[in-house]
């Protein structure tokens, strides 16, 4: 049985904290500003037999990644309650109290799992980013330090490093960590979207690009990546590529009124009217209420109308 995991990256576009959503690509830690934080992680099982213990284990992953936290706390409970040295149990039941931004229980079960393997870089680098969240930066900044010695080759620490001096506007020394982020490890998804965000403010926007399109390799359904990745290319004046991009986001966050209507604008922009109203109407079922839906959809009509 083999053991991978999956980064989990929250949020979409604007300015980072250091909070990172769903592997899937739901959001709840990157609103409508991007939300990056350190790295939170699911712990996956590989294929193959496993125990009954395990089973809880993996049907917990299973709920989370289908975003049914209820379900998958109580499984990765019972995992635990048959093995209270379960690490990676306690470090996904973790990850689901940081969703739901129950900051104390979730650095009692990162703190857990540093008890028994007191160099877990994960673990260190989740409870890094709950200190910063309580602004003990410098207990933060050690934590990563610690991860960083841990894991000489991974670019999270790094790359959570960089969003924290992002977020404090220390672009530079950002823009530094997010590089060795990638240099210590190329296909790092955050460093690459890091490098990106801080050229966009730089009016950089090929490179930036460029850079988007290397977390996207690494993290196809990264909904932070390709919300950033649509911002860029609409930037450019490439709506088409814009749209694409936007579209695959959607694909994981339906719920979002306000990306749908931009959708909406895009598809108008392109002269694709019908596909416009199929995404305001999208949006109205999301928000009912939103005033911007009615009219905008009346005057697409009449566009059409106009057009027959």
């Amino acid at each position: 049985m083999s053991e991978t995991s999956t980064g989990r990256a929250r949020g979409s576009g604007g300015d980072p904290s250091l909070r990172s959503t769903g592997g899937t690509g739901r959001e709840s830690p990157l609103g409508s500003s991007l939300r990056l934080v350190a790295p939170v992680v699911v712990l996956l099982l590989g294929c193959g037999t496993y125990s009954p213990l395990d089973s809880h284990y993996n049907q917990g992953v299973e709920f989370y990644d289908r975003g049914r936290l209820a379900e998958a706390i109580r499984e990765f409970r019972m995992a635990i309650e048959d093995d209270p040295k379960h690490a990676r149990a306690h470090f996904n039941l973790g990850v689901c109290f940081h969703d739901q931004g129950k900051l104390e229980d979730a650095a009692g079960e990162y703190g857990t799992v540093l008890r028994l393997s007191p160099d877990d870089a994960r673990s260190l680098v989740s409870l890094a980013s709950i200190r910063f969240e309580e602004k003990k930066d410098d207990e933060a900044l050690a934590l990563l330090g610690r991860a960083a010695e841990a894991d000489p080759h991974s670019g999270f620490p790094k790359s959570a490093a960089g969003a924290y001096f992002e977020r404090k506007g220390d672009l530079e020394v950002a823009l530094r960590s997010y590089r060795e982020s990638i240099t210590l490890e190329p296909g790092h998804a955050a460093g690459h979207a890091g490098v990106a965000r801080i050229l966009l403010r730089r009016d950089e926007t090929d490179g930036a690009i460029a850079e988007l399109d290397l977390a996207l390799s690494a993290a196809p359904d990264d909904v932070s990546v390709l919300l950033l990745s649509a911002q860029a290319r609409e930037k450019r004046g490439d709506a088409k590529g814009a749209t694409l991009h936007l579209e695959r986001a959607l694909v994981h966050v339906r719920d979002r009124a306000v990306l749908w209507i931009r959708l909406a604008d895009l598809y108008e922009l392109q002269g694709r009217l019908e596909d416009a109203v199929a995404a305001l109407w999208e949006a109205r079922g999301v928000a009912r209420l939103n005033p911007d839906v009615g009219p905008r959809l009346k005057a697409l009509y009449a566009k059409l109308a106009a057009r027959e």
